[in-house]
């Protein structure tokens, strides 16, 4: 199991990869935590939204806002996701 300095650096080359527009490098990083929080769930998505994939962002957020239902922004983008799917 990663150490909590592994999880934050971890977390800081991913959103330097969101920055730079590497949607693949940041997805990998993301994706690579073991039983992410809702928030890094949340960040998945936006990742997935910003590299066109809105039926990934979806499936994140919905994982997102079941395991923080009070995740108001999480909804808003599930909302989003929905409507570039034309739902």
């Amino acid at each position: 199991m990663p150490s909590l300095g592994d999880l934050v650096r971890d977390w800081h080359r991913g959103a330097q990869a969101v920055a730079r527009g590497d949607w693949d490098y940041a997805l990998r990083l993301f994706s690579s935590v073991p039983e992410p929080s809702a928030r890094m769930r949340f960040n998945v998505g936006c990742v997935h939204l910003l590299a066109g994939d809105p039926e990934a962002a979806l499936q994140a957020f919905d994982q997102a806002v079941t395991k923080d239902a009070c995740m108001a922004v999480g909804f808003f983008q599930r909302g989003v996701a929905n409507f570039q799917l034309g739902r």
